[in-house]
């Protein structure tokens, strides 16, 4: 009986002894790397679902012409046609974007904390040296741009428009210098048909339906390089030896986003002497294709440490049914001097609740 005490007694102290038992080095670097992944996907993911409303958004005065329809280009004469620019901004608000980096930085100097990399006391200095010191105000402006042209409709009463802006791509694989490097590139374009129910006279307005598609693409990297000094005390967690000497971590962190945009409109329009004002109505669906990447390779005394260094990539897609239904009032007004035309538009988004004013300059004939 007493056998069997101490028998029960040394099982229960072995029990207690493994369940309370510390963490190895290489079941913290595992869980401090996990951790990091999270945050950095769920930052990745955060921004991606921002950008989802702001760009079809910020692009959807591109190609817009204040006459609801500007009338054939044959049988007509003269042909009808116009060709200008365009340029946009959209108030966003910008918090979202320094506090998803607020916790990149963060969460870097946590791993490396929680791994024995630094010492806690450290964690000061080593914050400052990943810190993205972004300072933005509440609000800034989204900008957009388009070249656009539209024709008149051949025998029928319908006109044609297409619009196109990129800034090509503009990457860096790693930083330059200690960084960080901000890296984008931005593509769009956009067609769209009217077609006049109503074609206007001295009396009546100009009415028309119309349907059109926009593709933007929005690509933003990041990129920095930071030196740190390894812990005296730090050990490698797989060879349980000693590694120390100054360290350099290259890291890499890339969004990138496609959104496709159907929309169908009416839009009304009456010149009045030299002013046309005119008002629309539209609904937007839209659906995305999105992709970030992120990674960091830490080197130690030249040489690429594996155990500090990680990567993920992910891709998906988002439908009109998760997106959702987004609908708009548009309108303003041109200022129109012979051939030439200034355009003041705006437009708010009920489902998004985002405001965009644009400024336009065409040749219309």
């Amino acid at each position: 009986m007493k056998i069997k005490k101490i028998f029960a007694a040394v099982c229960f102290i072995s029990l207690a002894a493994t369940c309370f038992a510390e963490e190895s080095a290489a079941e913290k670097l595992e869980k401090a790397k996990a951790s990091l992944s999270t945050q950095l996907s769920s930052v990745s993911e955060s921004l991606l679902s921002e950008f989802e409303v702001i760009l079809p958004e910020a692009n959807s005065l591109s190609g817009v012409q204040p006459d609801a329809y500007i009338g054939k280009v044959f049988p007509s004469l003269p042909p009808h046609f116009a060709v200008g620019i365009t340029a946009s901004v959209t108030p966003i608000k910008a918090d979202f974007i320094a506090d998803n980096f607020d916790v990149i930085s963060s969460a870097v100097t946590t791993m490396l904390k929680d791994v024995g990399a630094i010492k806690p006391e450290s964690g000061s200095s080593l914050l400052d040296a990943f810190k993205f010191d972004f300072k933005v105000p509440n609000k800034i402006p989204y900008p957009a741009a388009s070249v656009n042209a539209r024709v008149g409709g051949l025998f029928l009463p319908f006109d044609m428009g297409v619009w196109a802006v990129t800034t090509g791509k503009i990457f860096h694989d790693k930083a330059i210098g200690s960084g960080p490097v901000l890296d984008f590139e931005y593509t769009a374009f956009g067609v769209d048909v009217r077609y006049a129910i109503l074609e206007g006279n001295l009396v009546l307005p100009k009415v028309s339906v119309g349907a059109g598609y926009q593709f933007v693409r929005q690509n933003v990297g990041v990129a920095f390089s930071k030196d740190f000094t390894i812990d005296t005390g730090y050990k490698d967690p797989e060879t349980n030896q000693p590694v120390t000497g100054d360290a350099t971590m290259d890291s890499g962190f890339n969004v990138k986003l496609n959104t496709h945009t159907f929309f169908g409109q009416i839009q009304v329009s009456k010149t009045l002497f030299i002013v046309t004002p005119y008002l629309g109505l539209k609904a937007l669906f839209t659906t995305s294709n999105c992709h970030y990447d992120w990674k960091y390779e830490t080197t130690v005394n030249g040489s690429r440490y594996d155990a500090l260094s990680d990567g993920d990539d992910k891709t998906y897609k988002h439908s009109i049914s998760e997106l959702g239904i987004q609908t708009q009032v548009f309108g303003g007004a041109s200022l129109n001097f012979l051939l030439f035309q200034t355009t003041f538009n705006a437009a708010y988004n009920f489902s998004s609740k985002l405001f965009t004013g644009t400024l336009g300059m065409n040749v219309k004939l």
